[in-house]
């Protein structure tokens, strides 16, 4: 990992009046990483991205580049470069006269610059277009010289004000590959604001979950989905079921026993100290869940199918179990389809225990993972 790069954060504090849209965030983000910040509207994660940037001014605490305090620097002395998300393009322009605008500014001579930015258009697979003018691209096109535009400038970091929300599904996906494949290639740390799991999920190095101006939890995207820290992340990044009872005891393997609402009975492994009485919530991935004939022992329970969804490689079957949140299960399509579900049908479920992860986190907010 590159130190020239490397990025840390601290106590930074950005207030709009009364309102902290970043509140105290301590943050270290590697040289040469990929970072995607994950959270709904209003979480702070593009003031965050801002600040780095000099868009905005912490109204305390210390930002630094490569070692450098960077907190009040000029934008455009810190070493790094912004792609907004409307790309910005000047529409009289050429493709390699957009490139080659912030070379103009500094001075650079014409046959120069104009080279520099052929160069970077070729890396971006648009050399062959280089005199068109922006109105006769695709989304995807104008994205990719908006892209070439911050690179020319070698920054040491590249920042992304959700770069890829204005394509379709089948751009996204192709532009999630050039994205990682230059950051690869270039080797400059890329911090990347995006509303979408699946997106910071297949992208990132890092990922940073922020909601109400905090960071609720910033590890690697397996870490993440896997091992979420509070309810808050669990239901935003997807793919778990939260779920909440009371501690009773522990089982004969020292796993807390949690009885939940109707006596349903769980086991959850933790390391962390619990008492008999105490609250607590875990989760369980939606694709470790089995289709069983009867709920019976722990770990199971039964439901009515309230909505089944084929999502091609599995069957997402929400249940109602009467729990304050419905139930979901992915079914694989083979499994399913060997046996069919009808909506009104009572379905029962069942997990292994390893499969419940103790959410340490207090945050229970709902975190509904389609807002922007």
């Amino acid at each position: 990992m590159s130190e020239q790069s490397r990025i840390d954060i601290r106590s930074v504090t950005k207030a709009f009046g009364a309102v902290k849209a970043v509140n105290n965030v301590d943050l270290t983000i590697d040289g040469g990483s990929y970072c995607c910040m994950i959270g709904p509207s209003g979480c702070g994660k593009t003031t965050l991205l801002r600040m780095i940037a000099g868009h905005e001014q912490p109204t305390s605490g210390t930002i630094r580049i490569g070692g450098e305090d960077v907190t009040h620097a000029r934008t455009g002395s810190r070493g790094t470069a912004l792609m907004f998300q409307n790309y910005a393009l000047f529409p009289h322009l050429t493709l390699t006269d957009n490139v080659a605008f912030s070379l103009r500014v500094k001075g650079v001579a014409g046959d120069d610059r104009r080279r520099q930015a052929k160069e970077m258009l070729d890396r971006v697979q648009l050399g062959h277009l280089a005199d068109r003018l922006p109105s006769e691209l695709s989304g995807g096109q104008q994205q990719r010289v908006a892209l070439a535009r911050a690179l020319i400038t070698n920054p040491k970091v590249l920042l992304l004000d959700e770069p890829l929300s204005a394509l379709d599904e089948f751009l996204r996906l192709r532009m999630r590959v050039e994205l990682k494949r230059l950051q690869n290639e270039l080797g400059i740390t890329f911090i990347h604001v995006t509303h979408t799991q699946p997106e910071a999920i297949a992208l990132a190095d890092q990922v940073v979950v922020m909601d109400h101006g905090l960071i609720e939890q910033a590890a690697s995207p397996r870490d993440i989905y896997n091992h979420p820290h509070s309810p808050y992340v669990a239901r935003f990044m997807g793919g778990q079921n939260v779920l909440s009872g009371t501690v009773t005891g522990r089982d004969t393997e020292g796993r807390a026993t949690v009885e939940g609402s109707g006596g349903i009975r769980y086991d959850v492994a933790t390391e962390a100290a619990v008492e008999t009485g105490q609250e607590l919530r875990f989760s369980v991935r939606r694709d470790h869940i089995r289709r069983a004939e009867a709920a019976s022992g722990h770990n199971s329970l039964s439901g009515t199918a309230i909505n089944i969804e084929y999502q091609g490689t599995f069957v997402k079957v929400a249940l109602d179990t009467g729990l304050r949140e419905e139930f979901i299960i992915y079914m694989q399509d083979d499994a399913y389809f060997a046996r069919p579900i009808e909506v009104g049908e009572t379905v029962h479920a069942e997990w292994d225990a390893a499969q419940n992860h103790h959410l340490i986190g207090l945050n229970n907010s709902t975190g509904n993972p389609h807002e922007d």
